[in-house]
């Protein structure tokens, strides 16, 4: 019984595959993601000493 089974679904999954996959539309399972511009880090004008 077992390799009936097998050979059947099988069988069922080689005639369905092509049907699935022109049905099925992927493209709106998941969103676009957009991310924001960072923001621009502020600049300082303190008196900064660089020694030689």
């Amino acid at each position: 019984m077992k390799p009936l089974m097998i050979a059947l679904s099988l069988t069922l999954a080689t005639m369905a595959a092509p049907v699935m996959a022109l049905s099925v539309d992927m493209s709106n399972l998941t969103p676009t993601l957009t991310f924001p511009e960072p923001a621009p880090e502020p600049v300082s004008q303190d008196a900064v000493i660089i020694s030689k």
